[in-house]
């Protein structure tokens, strides 16, 4: 008989748990296949029990990601996606699902947001919000893309891009600062999330649900002479024995994000310590590292791909 099969697609790059996550299908029974969503005509969408996006590492770097996913899902038929489309819609924008569960009465990191094509200033956006210390980036990003951190002091202003840590020192703040942000929001949504000190002593905490249920937190640290909480400008993930009142923070709203947009295989809740208090900075639910290593939580991740397929 033929081992049930999970499709998992991505577009050149995985996250480098796959490798595991597949010996630890293998062991349960269960094939698992890497599908390039950019060259993907010759596949027979039949043949596989459940396609999983998370692998899809870069999508941001897509404009066409979404449209190439609904596209997909209308030839699956009865095969089940997950993360499902709807969402994919509604998560990868932060813009979207972060305004609602502030609506919703999550505290989130302090946002101001801009809509693409704003004839805004720096200048104008440190005036409106009152913050000297902020951190600029699309809405639709990852792995601090695009993002930039803006410091201004009495009387000069570092603008410090997270892929080249040096500071850009301007003075002459009228021309130079409306440059840095238009060609941002040329072709993006913006967000401005005051900077959080508490990062540089506390780091991040991620707080991971697999199969509707929390399964492990970590602790994302900065690297020295950094601001960034992420492995690859130099930051270390650690597992961290959340306390009872963190993970029913963190419960909370996953249960809200439950109610509004249905049953997740995955997700991750991404906070930054505020005095005694978390606050919500981002939700990755569409292809997210899930620290599974860390949490020694393969098995717990294949048993739950299984379920999706064998019930």
């Amino acid at each position: 008989m033929k081992r049930p099969s999970i499709g998992f697609l991505f577009l050149g790059q995985t996250h480098t748990e796959y490798f595991d996550v597949s010996l630890c299908l293998s062991k349960y029974g269960l094939e698992s296949h890497l599908i390039d969503l950019n060259n993907s005509d010759h596949i027979k969408w039949d043949e596989y029990s459940l396609i999983n996006v998370r692998e899809c590492r870069g999508y941001h770097l897509d404009p066409d990601f979404l449209r190439k996913i609904e596209v997909l899902e209308n030839l699956l038929g009865s095969t089940p996606i997950t993360n499902s489309l709807s969402i994919i819609r509604s998560a990868i924008d932060k813009g979207k699902y972060l305004q609602a569960l502030e609506q919703d009465g999550v505290d989130i990191i302090p946002t101001f947001w801009l809509k693409r094509g704003a004839a805004v200033t720096l200048e104008d956006v440190i005036q409106e919000t009152g913050w000297n210390d902020l951190v600029v980036k699309p809405t639709i990003s990852s792995k601090c893309w695009n993002t930039y951190r803006v410091v201004k002091h009495a009387c000069r202003m570092e603008i410090i891009r997270a892929e080249n840590q040096t500071p850009l020192v301007l003075k002459n703040v009228a021309f130079e600062h409306h440059q840095v942000l238009s060609e941002l929001l040329k072709s993006n949504d913006v967000c401005f999330q005051k900077f959080m000190p508490e990062i540089l002593s506390r780091g991040e905490l991620s707080f991971v649900f697999i199969d509707g249920k929390f399964s492990h937190a970590v602790q994302k640290t900065v690297a020295r002479n950094n601001w960034l909480a992420h492995e690859f400008f130099g930051g270390k993930n650690e597992y961290y024995k959340a306390a009872v009142t963190e993970i029913n923070w963190a419960q909370e709203i996953y249960a809200k994000l439950l109610h509004k947009y249905g049953d997740f295989l995955y997700a991750r809740i991404d906070s930054i310590p505020d005095g005694q208090k978390l606050r919500l900075l981002e939700c990755e639910l569409v292809v997210p590292r899930l620290f599974l290593r860390e949490g020694q939580a393969f098995e717990k991740y294949a048993i739950a791909i299984k379920k999706r397929i064998i019930g």
